[in-house]
Formats: C-alpha cells, sequence, structure tokens
C-alpha cells in the first residue's frame, strides 16, 4: 500500500489536516464516553435496580456535576474578562472552554472543499485585453469528483476539447492533483497523478493508451527531441510500492537520511522506463555533494520541480541536455544524461525558483518564486524576540521572470516593477511561457490566477471558474499551446 505520508509536498492539495481529525476523534470519544454513562444510570435506574439507593446515588452525582459545571463556568467567565488569576488551572480553563469552537473549527475543515479548489476573493476583478488567442492545455476536478483535461481559449473563455479520465486509471482522491498534460499527436495527451502513480496516455477518446506505475512522478513532464518524455520522479522503494529515504549523508557524527529524486526517460509510445538518474548520485558523482548543505529541508534538500530538454544543439548546450532546477538547492544544474556530467551550476539570485525554460540559443527564463524556502516561518522560537524600533529594511520581494544569458552568464528580471505592482506572488510552484510579441503566460499557482503580461502591461488576469459558488479551480501547471487542430 502507498504511504501518503511518506513524501513531503510544499504546495496545496495536501488534504484535511491531521489535527482536525485528532480534535474531531477527541470530541467524539469524549461525546460518547458520556452519552454513555448517563444511558447506563438511567437505565439501570428505571429498571429498579436499587431504585431508591441508585437513584440518591445519581441526584447526588447529578449535583455535583451541576456544582463542578458551575465553578467551571464561573471561572471561565473571569478568565475571559481576565479580572482574576487561577495560578496553574488557567491553562486548563481555557482549553476545556475553548474546546467547543476547536471542535465546530475542525468539522468545518473536514467539510471544506478539496483543496484542488482556491477561494475566489470577492473583491477579485478579472481582465481580460487579449486580442490573439492564447490556448492553454490544463486539468481541473470536474463535478463527480473525477478529473478533465482540457483545451481552453483564455481569449473568449471557450473550451474547445475535452478527456475524461477513465475509471480505469483507479479511484482518485478528492484533493490528488493531476498534473502538467502533454499533447502529443492525433489529440493523444499524456499527464499523471502527481506525488504517486501512474503517468498514462490518453487517445484522443479518454481511452488509456498505456500506463506507467513502476516510480512515483511529481511537477514535471517534458518532451525530448526524438518523442521520448522526460520526467521529475521519485523511486518506489524495492517492494513497494512506496517512498523511503533514499539518500544520507554523515555531517559530524549525525547521518541525515533525505529523499532522493530522479529524472526519467520514458518511451511515449509504450510508457516503457528507458532510463532512470538518480539526482543524490548525479551530485555525488560530478563532485557537487556541497549543494546539499544549502538547503535548510534536511528531510527534502533537492525537490527537483522541473526538467527542461534541449532539442537542438547549440553554442551553450548540445541536443539531449537537461535543464534541471531544484527548488531547494535554489539553483539550476545543466546535465547531460549522455555522460552524466553537470555541465553548469546556474546559482545567482534565485529562491525557490520553478519553471526552467529554453527561450533561444543563448537564453533561459526561470520562474524566480523569490520565495523563503519554508515560507517565512520563524524557527528555534524566533517569534519571541522583540521587534527593534531601528530595522534595516530590504526588499519587498514578489516572484518574477529571470532570463538567464548562458554566454554572460548574468541575469536579468522581466517586468520587475509591473509583477511587484500586480503583486503577483506564488510561494510554490508557479509558471511562465514565452507568447508572441514579447508577452508571457503566467501561472500564479497558489492563488490560482492566471495572468498575460507584456510591453503592454497587464492583459490578461482570471481564474479557471468552477462549479462551486465562490470557488475557482487550482492551477496544475497548464501548459501553452501554439495551436490545436480543429479536426
Amino acid at each position: 500500500m502507498m504511504s501518503t505520508g511518506a513524501f513531503l509536498y510544499i504546495g496545496p492539495g495536501g488534504g484535511v489536516t491531521i489535527g482536525a481529525l485528532v480534535v474531531i476523534l477527541i470530541g467524539g470519544i469524549v461525546l460518547l464516553a458520556v452519552g454513555f454513562i448517563v444511558w447506563l444510570r438511567l437505565k439501570r435506574f428505571f429498571r429498579g435496580e436499587g431504585k431508591a439507593k441508585r437513584g440518591a446515588k445519581l441526584l447526588t452525582q447529578v449535583v455535583a456535576l451541576l456544582a463542578v459545571l458551575s465553578v467551571f463556568g464561573w471561572m471561565s467567565k473571569h478568565r475571559a474578562k481576565g479580572d482574576r488569576d487561577f495560578g496553574w488551572a488557567n491553562g486548563w480553563v481555557e482549553a476545556l472552554s475553548g474546546f467547543p469552537d476547536l471542535f465546530q473549527r475542525s468539522v468545518e475543515e473536514v467539510q471544506q472543499l478539496p483543496q484542488t479548489y482556491v477561494p475566489t476573493p470577492p473583491e477579485f476583478e478579472p481582465l481580460n485585453r487579449l486580442e490573439q488567442d492564447v490556448l492553454t492545455l490544463t486539468v481541473y476536478s470536474n463535478a463527480d469528483e473525477g478529473r478533465h483535461i482540457a483545451v481552453r481559449n483564455l481569449r473568449n473563455g471557450k473550451e474547445l476539447y475535452r478527456w475524461v479520465l477513465p475509471d480505469t486509471l483507479g479511484p482518485l482522491k478528492p484533493h490528488w492533483r493531476v498534473h502538467h498534460p502533454l499533447l502529443l499527436e492525433e489529440k493523444s495527451v499524456v499527464s499523471f497523478i502527481t506525488n504517486r502513480s501512474p503517468m498514462f496516455r490518453l487517445d484522443s477518446l479518454s481511452n488509456v493508451v498505456w500506463r506507467q506505475d513502476s516510480l512515483s512522478f511529481h511537477h514535471a513532464v517534458n518532451r525530448a527531441a526524438n518523442g521520448d518524455l522526460w520526467a521529475c520522479a521519485m523511486q518506489w522503494e524495492r517492494g513497494g510500492p512506496y517512498i523511503a529515504y533514499r539518500g544520507r549523508y554523515l555531517m559530524g557524527d549525525k547521518q541525515v537520511n533525505f529523499l532522493d529524486n530522479s529524472v526519467a526517460r520514458i518511451d511515449a509510445k509504450t510508457g516503457h522506463i528507458l532510463e532512470v538518474h538518480s539526482m543524490a548520485e548525479v551530485l555525488r558523482s560530478n563532485g557537487l555533494e556541497h549543494l546539499i548543505l544549502r538547503s535548510g529541508d534536511a528531510q527534502d534538500p533537492l525537490h527537483l520541480n522541473d526538467v527542461q530538454p534541449a532539442l537542438s544543439t547549440g553554442a551553450h548546450f548540445e541536443q539531449g541536455d537537461l535543464f534541471l532546477s531544484f527548488r531547494n538547492l535554489q539553483c539550476v544544474l545543466q546535465f547531460r544524461p549522455a555522460t552524466g556530467a553537470v555541465v553548469r551550476v546556474i546559482d545567482g539570485p534565485l529562491a525557490a525558483q520553478h519553471d526552467v525554460d529554453i527561450v533561444n540559443d543563448s537564453t533561459l527564463a526561470i520562474f524566480n518564486n523569490n520565495a523563503q524556502e519554508n515560507m517565512g516561518v520563524y524557527t528555534n522560537e524566533g517569534h519571541k524576540y522583540p521587534i527593534s524600533k531601528e530595522q534595516q529594511e530590504l526588499a519587498h520581494y514578489h516572484s518574477e521572470i529571470t532570463l538567464y544569458d548562458l554566454g554572460t552568464e548574468t541575469f536579468r528580471p522581466l517586468y520587475r516593477d509591473l509583477m511587484a505592482a500586480e503583486g503577483i506572488m506564488t510561494f510554490s510552484e508557479g509558471l511562465q511561457e514565452a507568447l508572441p510579441g514579447g508577452q508571457w503566460f503566467l501561472e500564479e499557482q497558489n492563488s490560482g490566477l492566471l495572468w498575460v503580461v507584456g510591453p503592454e502591461g497587464v492583459m490578461y488576469r482570471d481564474v479557471h471558474a468552477s462549479h462551486h459558488a465562490g470557488h475557482h479551480h487550482l492551477p496544475n501547471w497548464s501548459r501553452v499551446l501554439p495551436t490545436f487542430p480543429v479536426n
């Protein structure tokens, strides 16, 4: 059986919190126990089993219980006012008096929509100034808790084509995400259930052509020049499938076990796995093990989130090279699978970046999240330090498109002021794709906003509306299509 807690996933779609379920379980047990005791007492009393004696005992217990509740209510009232201090009992009184609210919130959390939906702010205002079609390939949850893969035209909001995931792929839990669909020949499409399996290919009528369950796939899949697929993956433990710590290193006398990542090449026609490269092995064999220590996440120090194959040979890369983005290493590697060599480490003003694209022979585009790895959460109770009256203020960070020149090895932000003015920020995931005329499609993943920006400013800002009022669909790495066949 697959272990759902074995892989730490940064981003939405994780489902109901364990805390909410624990609170509901405890509340249910308490209510069941109290109800059972009261029912047992009443049952024995009305059956006449020592009525007088037991009746008096029950009455005494009721009176005692009312007295305890009265005292507890009195203490709770004064704790709420803050005018009395009961010493060690303060914590117990506040915890018990607040339990009903905690229980209610936990029930509401369990009853929430799956996290494949995002609340739409009431004040949200869409914008559409598009003059040309922008075709996106996207995945979303349908009303039957299944999944649709669809081609949508952002210019007019029309859905041009749809695939429906068949039941033969297995049951999907409501919060599971189907990710980064890829259009192939004859209107067939490839996608995968992220952080799980399978990867699959559907024909134009949504029939399964093949499925691949030998790896756990995540984040991204892209096509090589020869038609093969390159995907981010994690290897199942032998005898699995489940994810385990496949990497380790020693730091003094401390052993650290961590999650490895891999890239896999897959035959697009058959789904057969052709080769797999462990990223931990790649770092070790290229003398780059020290990069692991950069990460603040000891469990998931790599966090591979994109694999982009070079489709031709240029001055700075060869056909077949892979550009690999690692969120927690804060860098992009140029990897040559044919030799196992890391040709280049692209390291600079990148923070938790995603989605590396080859723009031309000398330029990469990198979606720079500009986010601190654990999203600004303090460690070691650092929040207890006072705030200084003389603070040094640094930048106001927003996500941005960062262009990297492979020749000069320099970075240049694109539309930084525009993205800052619009508040475009996603702590995890996110992507960009180049459009004609200097325009760019952006997926602000956490908020679910889709953008088209360019020299003229914001050309498009909207969400993928869902069948749930007040909510829209969480994006799942939309892909821009240059064209789509009408027939």
